[in-house]
Formats: structure tokens, sequence, C-alpha cells
């Protein structure tokens, strides 16, 4: 009895020395992917926050902070029959890299790192890439073993990867079961269409398991667990229901991915410019379409150029838009910044997009010019096949890498700044000049004339006073302002009406009947237009000129025989500064 209860014990420590040695070996094949951006982005990046700050996109800013540590994901090793070695992962952990590494972690906190992978493959579509070595370099004989027999409900499942615990990666095997061995998503793009299949499963799957493996155990294969699946989704409002790409998938992806291939894919690269096209022609903002075909270059060589061109020009909703994508992912909202302006330069005055495919002609084999007819205007564009998918490098004048383009918008921008054409108050005073003669009017000339105006946008709000001889007219003004840039110089139309009143101090001359009255107050109803120039030369002066029409509407009891007051026109020239 004793004997068989000893043997037991044994039993059980072999067993569970087996199970951490397997899931030790584990480890010895799931690695951190880690990205980093294009160089122009970085550098871009590094002097960005402040401007977001200054708009009020607080969370964006705060972004830059985790997004120049660089983002990272899972994968895990795969050796082919030929002893090549690959590293297979999600498309949405590689899809912003410029630069990718992988590093392995063993129990005890030793890593191995391993610089510049390649990316031989990638489906945006299926989420999967497949990454090489370095120099064609082979550091391991043998990789994870792949299922070989569709999973089950029920099936206990491990999920294996570096999940993020702040911005630290930290290894992690989970443990769940399929819940759903076979189940489509609803595509949110497309309503009433659905893509997959996937394996939903119970294991955890937090950020950065992106990429790992779904292991389940199964004997005769090296280090006990076989590959399932690569965990790429996971629910949002609903418990432990994570997803993974079924293996079959993936293996055909990989069979069809590494077959030796001869010529170049130009069926596909017609396939994608005809679906790019296809989508623009759209009255609806087509930006997040475009997005879908940007390379990584075209969107690190125009971003900052984008983003500026962005701020100024596009809509609020737009902005706002972009702005909430790049607080989740900065690349991806320089991305959306530069497919917004290649939209912006393409739309016709009427808002129309018409383009058609003109010619297509090879610069090399993973290089082509496009030209497109775009609003009867030709548009030249380059695509690059950017592992494996057809993609834009550059388009037209407005997405070509053109670093110009950035210094002549901070000129402007420069000259914007001291031409003061929208600013937030003015201050002026100046002439005017009375254009009615009649003898009620007091045989005014001229008299002063000053502003004070608080300005919005396109709106402005504040008070205007005349002054002459033995006269005082006071008004609060509402009014629209429309500055008008021609380089270094401005011109700002505008148009305003108010309400005040009007006090006439000269008593008799103004009607005999009146000789015992102090002064007379009359209401007036002005309604002013003229412009506004200003010049870089001297920031913050400019010159203003306005026609001013007063109704007039006597606030006293008439009395009999009184010369009711006339409406009056008068002309105003008048200096100030605007802040």
């Amino acid at each position: 009895m004793i004997r068989r209860i000893m043997f037991c014990l044994v039993l059980v420590c072999i067993t569970a020395f087996a199970a951490f040695g397997q899931t030790s070996a584990i480890r010895d094949y799931v690695g951190m992917i880690s990205q980093t951006f294009h160089p122009d982005i970085v550098s871009f990046m590094q002097g960005f926050q402040e401007e977001l700050f200054r708009l009020g996109h607080g969370a964006a800013a705060r972004s830059i902070d985790h997004f120049l540590k660089g983002d990272s994901g899972t994968g895990f090793v795969y050796v082919a029959a030929d002893g090549k070695n690959y590293m297979i992962t999600n498309y949405h952990v590689i899809s912003q890299a410029h630069s990718l590494s992988v590093t392995f972690e063993k129990t005890d906190g030793e890593q191995s790192k391993f610089s510049d992978l390649a990316i031989v493959a990638a489906d945006e579509e299926l989420d999967i890439a497949i990454l090489t070595f370095a120099g064609g370099q082979n550091p391991f004989r043998q990789g994870l073993a792949f299922l070989n027999r569709a999973v089950q409900e029920g099936d206990d499942v491990y999920s294996a990867g570096f999940p993020g615990l702040g911005t630290v990666m930290i290894w992690q095997l989970g443990r769940g079961m399929v819940s759903n061995a076979s189940v489509r998503l609803p595509d949110a793009d497309n309503p009433g269409k659905t893509f997959g299949p996937f394996i939903q499963h119970t294991a955890q799957v937090d950020p950065g398991n992106s990429g790992g493996p779904l292991l389940v155990q199964t004997q005769g294969v090296p280090t006990g667990f076989a590959v399932a699946g690569i965990n790429t989704l996971s629910a949002r409002f609903r418990q432990a229901a994570n997803y993974s790409i079924p293996i079959n998938r993936v293996q055909a992806f990989l069979d069809a991915a590494l077959r030796p291939k001869t010529g170049t894919d130009l069926e596909g690269l017609n396939s994608r410019i005809d679906s790019f096209i296809e989508g623009i022609d759209d009255a609806k903002a087509v930006y997040p379409h475009i997005n879908k075909f940007l390379s990584n270059a075209c969107t690190g060589e125009n971003a900052e150029y984008a983003l500026s061109d962005m701020i100024d020009k596009a809509p609020r909703s737009v902005r706002n838009d972009i702005f909430q994508t790049f607080a989740n992912s900065p690349v991806e909202g320089m991305s959306l910044a530069v497919a917004w302006t290649i939209e912006n330069a393409m739309r016709s005055r009427s808002g129309k997009i018409a383009a058609a495919k003109n010619t297509v002609v090879a610069i090399d084999d993973n290089n082509y010019a496009v030209s497109l007819n775009v609003n009867d205007k030709i548009v030249e564009s380059e695509w690059t096949n950017e592992y494996g998918i057809w993609r834009i490098r550059t388009f037209g004048d407005f997405a070509a890498g053109d670093k110009s383009l950035i210094k002549k918008k901070a000129a402007q921008r420069e000259t914007d700044a001291r031409l003061h054409a929208d600013p937030s108050v003015q201050i002026g005073g100046g002439l005017a000049l009375y254009l009615d003669r009649d003898p009620v009017k007091l045989n005014r000339d001229l008299g002063f004339a000053m502003d004070l105006i608080i300005r919005g946008t396109w709106a402005g709000w504040g008070m205007h006073i005349n002054v002459a001889k033995e006269f005082f007219q006071v008004d609060g003004t509402f009014g629209a302002y429309v500055p008008i840039i021609a380089g270094p110089v401005a011109f700002t139309p505008f148009a305003n009406f108010g309400i005040g009143f009007q006090v006439l101090t000269n008593v008799e001359v103004f009607d005999p009947l009146y000789e015992n009255e102090t002064f007379l107050l009359f209401f007036a109803f002005p309604f002013q237009t003229g412009f506004q120039f200003t010049t870089a030369a001297v920031p913050g002066l400019y010159f203003q000129f306005a026609y001013r029409h007063n109704i007039i509407i006597d606030f006293m009891e008439s009395k009999k025989g009184t010369k009711a007051p006339k409406d009056e026109n008068l002309l105003i020239f008048s200096l100030g500064y605007a802040f």
C-alpha cells in the first residue's frame, strides 16, 4: 500500500515537472514583436505635442509619449520543411512598422533579441503576417507544431504571449476552453455582412497578445503543444469572448505566400487600382477608404504637412474624427490626415470626384507609375508592392514627400500670424464724414469715430462711438467678418448692424420749441459695411473704410411743429490695431 502511494506521488511529480518543462519550452518559440516607426514620423511627433495641447487635444498629445516607445505584439516561430525560419503574427501588429524586432525571454529573465526582421508577406483581410530573420538567419531548428485537426467545442486551449502591464510586456500563459469552434463575426464596415470564421474561446487575450498562438496540448510534438490558431480579437462588452484565426486558414496563407513566384502581380495591381477608384466616387467623406491604400512610407513622408493642412482646412467633424483616432493610434491618425489631404485636393469645387485609370507603367517589379484622370486632370501616382500588398507610394504633388511644402506652410503661418487678419480684439479710431447737408443735422461735416470689437472666427461683437460738434452717438454692434488672405496682405470685408442712441445738445438750433430742453435723445439703428486692410509688414495695424447708414427714431414726445430728424449717411476712415 505504501509503495503504491509513493509510486503515485512520484508520478505526480514527474507529470508536474514535465508540464513545467513543456510550458517553459513554449516560451522559447513565442516572442515579443516590437515595431519602430518611420524616422520622419518620429521626428515630427517629438515636436507635435505642444501644437496638440495648444489646440485643446490633450488626449491626443499625451498618447505621443506611449507612441514614441513603440508598439508591441506577439509572434511565434514557424520552421518550414526546408529549414527556413519565420515568425508568424497578426498583420495589425506590424502594419505601421518601419523596422521590426523580436525578443524571446526565458523564465530566468534572460532575453535574446533579433532585429531588422523583414516582412515576407501579409494579408490585411486575414490579419496575418509572415516575417523572416535578418541576413537569412535560421536560429531555430524547430518551431511550434501545427494542430492537424479542427478544434471541438469544449476543448481546453491555451493562449501564449506578452500582454502589457502598463508599458511593460510580460509573459502570460492563459487557459480556457473553446466556446464556439467556428463563428463568423458581423462586419462593422459592411452592415449585413460577416467575416471569419474564427475560433471563439475563453483563454485570456489582452492587448499585446495579438499575433500569439492559441495552443492545444498534443502528444508527440515538440513542447507538447500544437498551434490551433492565431489570437487576433477580443470582444468588447462580452465576458471571455476571444477570437483566433483557425490554423487551416493560416496554413493555406503560408502555402500561397511561400510558394515561389514568377513575374509581377500586375493583375493584383490593377485590381487594387480599380478598387481605389471605385471607393472615391462618393459625395461623402472618402478619406477612410483612401487610408487603406497608403503605404507606410507615404504616411511617414507626408504626415507633417498633411496634419498642418488638415488643421487649417478640414471641417470640425473631420478634425475631431482624426484627432480621436490619433489619441488611440498616432500613426493611424497621421495616415488619415494624409488621406484627407489627398481627398481634399481631388475634390472639385462642386465636391465631385470623378476618376479613371489612364496608364500603368512599370518602374521595376515592385513599383509602378500610375496615371489617373481625376476631374479631367491628370494626376500622377506611384504604387509600391509593400510586403505583398499594392499601396500608394506618392500621389500628385500633395502627397509626394515634398518637404518644401512644410517650409511654405510654416512661412505662411508666420505671415498669417503677423497679418492679424483673424484677431481676438481690435480697437480703432478715425474721421467720420457726414454726407447729409440738411440744417436739421446741424451742418455736421466731420466727426470722430471709434470702434472696440471682440472678434470670433467669422463674427464680431462690439461698441461704436461717433462724436461731433454738439452731438454724441453710441451703439452696440454685431456683424460678420470674412478675412481674405493674399500672401503678405489681407482684406477683410465686413457688415454689421446695431442699436444705440444719439444725443443732441444744441437744442435751439435743432428746433426752437425745444428751447427749454437741455438735450434731445433719439434711438439709432445703424447699418454698416466696409473692409479692413492689413499687412504683415506692420503687424496688427489695420486701415478701415466703412459706409454707415443710421435710421433715427424720435425717442421723446413730438411737439407741434417739431422737425423730426432724418436718417443719415456717413463715411468712416479709421486706423486701428488688432490683437
